[in-house]
């Protein structure tokens, strides 16, 4: 199947000793559990190579409105992996999960994009399903998770997602994404405070 563009939804960030700024991992989390976000990276990176002619989009400003965005370290990131610049565009409007898809549709409108991949770790796949299928787009989309894409590459990853999901901050997101999935589908969804949503060591 032929995708137009690679759409890689990010999961925070942390500060650097140096003043800058990474993607967040496994072993870093919000007040809804565990985030990931090292992982999309990794995974967008193999997949642009599987796709050279799709575009990636990197998702999401901060929350509260400081600097960098979340899209911009994302895109350092990719960079940093081989993913030239001319191939990355950054969405920095969107602020959650939600806005982030409704923001990637009227993308795709403008570019003529016609099926779409969407790109995050596997705990977020059925929430983000669940909001495009809320916006009722005739854009194709197709879900993929980092996991699915990174371990055929590394078995030492395998080993330790399989730990990940063990953890008891990796139940509680879980836990947390079938709330909102359930939110979203009977209108009740609301954006959680941003004070929830700070990224924070385990």
């Amino acid at each position: 199947m032929i995708h137009d563009a690679i759409i890689v939804f990010s999961a925070g960030v942390m500060p650097l000793d140096d003043g800058g700024w990474r993607t967040t991992t496994y072993n870093e989390s919000d007040a809804f559990g565990t985030l990931g976000g090292r992982d999309r990276v990794e995974a967008a990176a193999l997949l642009a190579n599987t796709y050279p002619n799709a575009y990636l989009v990197t998702t999401c400003r901060r929350a509260d409105g400081t600097s960098p965005t979340l899209a911009s370290t994302y895109t350092e990131e990719l960079h940093a992996l081989g993913v030239p610049d001319k191939r990355i565009i950054n969405e920095e409007v969107s602020i959650n999960t939600g806005t982030s898809i409704e923001q990637v549709l009227k993308l795709a409108q403008k570019k003529g994009w016609k099926n779409l991949l969407l790109l995050s770790s596997e705990y977020q796949l059925s929430r983000i399903a669940a909001f495009f299928e809320e916006m009722k787009s005739d854009i194709k989309a197709t879900a993929v998770s980092s996991e699915s894409v990174l371990i055929p590459h590394d078995p030492a990853f395998a080993e330790r997602f399989e730990q990940v999901k063990k953890t008891p901050e990796y139940q509680k997101r879980l836990a947390a994404e079938a709330c909102g999935i359930a939110a979203i589908k009977n209108g009740t969804y609301r954006p959680m405070p941003i004070e929830d949503k700070k990224e924070r060591p385990m």
